[in-house]
């Protein structure tokens, strides 16, 4: 029977756009799908960067407040500035504390002007304000330091009929350097507008900053009054580009914070999925396969874009590898930030970034296919005898983290590539987060949760580890002679000789006050405690200056092994504590089971 060539041609059209349809359709599902995604990524990122910064405002408020304190007490205008000098100095978010009193301005780094009354007015910090009042001012170039600032303004009780004020300039620059992680899509940033101006506060190109924003036009300003504290700005033209924004102007400070990407960047992802669809449709059973793989990746991908946790994150990677290329198991290494190890998010173990590249003989940044008889010093330890494959996860060109994927069903790149695109944006998040939760704002050490997170996780490892529970001794004596902001220096100071002094394998943390804890491996109770002598001498030799005064400080210290569960260990090396200060303190004290053990 010979077929017409009518009715191949009558057939042909009907194929062509039966094709066509089909890969429209595709196509704007998989845009939809992309523009979910993007959308669920940029409102997590407004809402870890609004979190951020309302933790960086507090405190500034705290520091503002002890200098407040410091004026109200003495009316001292050099204790005030040598306090604030020292505030500048330690804090890089800090540009200049001044102080405008008696009609005059004193600024850090020894800056003054005499009759600084007659043009107040004209300050870019003054606002008309009652005394007791503290409020944040726009953005303006610093006369003094010529950087971008926004200045936190106390108003104080007037002396000799003249206003006093302390105002507490912040480098936006340097405030907006960890919020320049955050990514929306692979492009997209973080930016930050003025809800009384429209003027752009932070941004990642530096010549913007001041200037108005295009994204938030002064319709959305009177919205956001009126109450839509947040919501999406679907689309605006930026440098010839279409874009969208989410934002978020419930905040402490007047700002809208925002977070978006091109829509280019959507749209151009789409067309590479449609492209390769395009190319398999010639095959028609890979054609459902490659749209099944891809659909999967996608669900896999927006999961992994919300997750917050190392729990949440190892949960979803396994679920996507398994999902996408199949394989036995999985095993996540992140890189510690405070030690520089890389740590298994599934079990107890640790490898240093020295023994890890000096082991490996293919390049970090290079996916590699490991096998059984050529593994990697990690892969042979993780899975001997299995292949591996071992994706780097980077970031700013920086290694944070390792996936290793024991016995793969399939080895295609191209999936493996998504995946890894994925997995680091992922990681990447998730450690900013986790940065922010498990960090002491005001020494810089290890949060308390994380601490009793850290007890509990060696409790269930039983593992050779000991906590000790350390108080500055004789503190509130210290507080009520020389002042709180000594105080507050003594506080930093023992937690930098603490953390100095420690292991770098030790968790050293604030519990609360002046009180601190170490969780520190050792192989016996002898070891811990001569580790703990060293640091109690070490802490007693350092003399503390500060305001023109001076002392030494002596801590007492109880130390119990971890055994059991979290809130006994704690209680245990508090008692410890508790015998150290009542035998006479600057001393080392050991919980037994039936007595107490303490040398001084």
């Amino acid at each position: 029977m010979k077929v017409q060539p009518r009715l191949l041609i009558s057939i042909i059209f009907p194929l062509v756009l039966f094709i066509l349809s089909l890969l429209m359709y595709v196509g704007y599902s998989e845009y939809k799908s992309n523009q979910k995604t993007a959308i669920s990524q940029a409102t997590s990122n407004v809402r870890i960067a609004r979190e951020y910064l309302e933790h960086h405002f507090v405190s500034a408020e705290s520091h503002l407040y002890l200098l407040e304190q410091l004026w109200e007490e003495k009316n001292s205008i050099s204790g005030v500035m040598e306090a604030a000098q020292t505030i500048v100095s330690e804090k890089s978010k800090y540009l200049e504390v001044g102080l405008f009193a008696y009609g005059n301005y004193y600024g850090t780094g020894g800056f003054y002007k005499a009759a600084a009354f007659e043009n107040i007015a004209n300050r870019p910090w003054y606002e008309h304000a009652f005394p007791g009042q503290t409020y944040i001012t726009p953005i303006y170039l610093s006369g003094s330091t010529g950087k971008w600032t926004v200045a936190l303004v106390s108003v104080l009780e007037p002396l000799q009929q003249q206003e006093v004020r302390i105002i507490l300039e912040i480098n936006v620059t340097s405030l907006y350097e960890n919020l320049s992680l955050l990514k929306t899509l692979d492009n997209g940033y973080i930016y930050a507008v003025e809800k009384e101006t429209g003027n752009i506060v932070m941004h990642p190109d530096p010549s913007r900053i001041g200037t108005p924003s295009v994204s938030v036009s002064s319709d959305l300003l009177v919205q956001i009054e009126n109450g839509e504290s947040t919501g999406i700005i679907a689309s605006y033209e930026y440098n010839d580009e279409m874009k969208f924004s989410v934002y978020d102007a419930y905040s402490l400070y007047d700002w809208v914070v925002l977070s978006g990407a091109a829509k280019s960047e959507i749209i151009m992802h789409t067309f590479s999925i449609s492209a390769v669809t395009l190319s398999l449709l010639v095959f028609i059973l890979i054609i459902g396969l490659s749209l099944y793989i891809i659909h999967r990746v996608h669900i896999y991908g927006r999961q992994l874009s919300e997750v917050e946790s190392i729990h949440e994150l190892n949960i979803a990677l396994k679920q996507m590898v398994e999902g996408v290329i199949g394989c036995q198991s999985i095993h996540l290494y992140m890189r510690n930030v405070y030690s520089g190890d890389f740590e298994s998010a599934q079990c107890k173990h640790c490898i240093s970034e020295k023994e890890l590249i000096g082991n490996l003989t293919t390049q970090l940044g290079r996916l590699a296919k490991l096998s059984a008889k050529q593994p990697d010093m990690v892969s042979a330890f993780i899975a001997p005898g299995k292949r591996c494959i071992r994706i780097p996860l980077t970031k700013n060109k920086q290694l944070i983290g390792l996936l290793y994927i024991a016995s793969p069903s399939l080895g295609l790149s191209f999936f493996i590539n998504m995946l890894r695109t994925y997995a680091q944006s992922a990681l990447g998040h998730v450690m900013l987060v986790l940065r922010i939760q498990q960090t002491d704002a005001m020494t810089g050490l290890r949060s308390k949760n994380y601490l009793q997170a850290q007890i509990e996780k060696q409790v269930k490892a039983s593992a050779s580890y000991y906590v000790a529970m350390i108080d500055i001794d004789d503190f509130k004596v210290i507080n009520d002679t020389r002042g709180h902001l000594f105080g507050d220096k003594v506080i930093n100071e023992v937690a930098d000789c603490l953390r100095r002094e420690s292991d770098r394998h030790a968790v050293v943390a604030r519990y609360g006050g002046e009180e601190y804890a170490i969780l520190l491996p050792a192989r016996d109770m002898v070891e811990a405690k001569e580790r703990l002598e060293n640091i109690r001498e070490k802490v007693s030799e350092m003399q503390i200056e500060f305001s023109g005064k001076r002392c030494s400080v002596q801590v007492s210290i109880g130390l119990a092994d971890v055994i059991d569960g979290m809130e006994q260990s704690i209680a245990r090396a508090d008692k410890a504590l508790y015998q150290a200060k009542e035998n006479g303190k600057n001393q080392v004290a050991i919980y037994c089971l039936n007595s107490m053990l303490q040398t001084a």
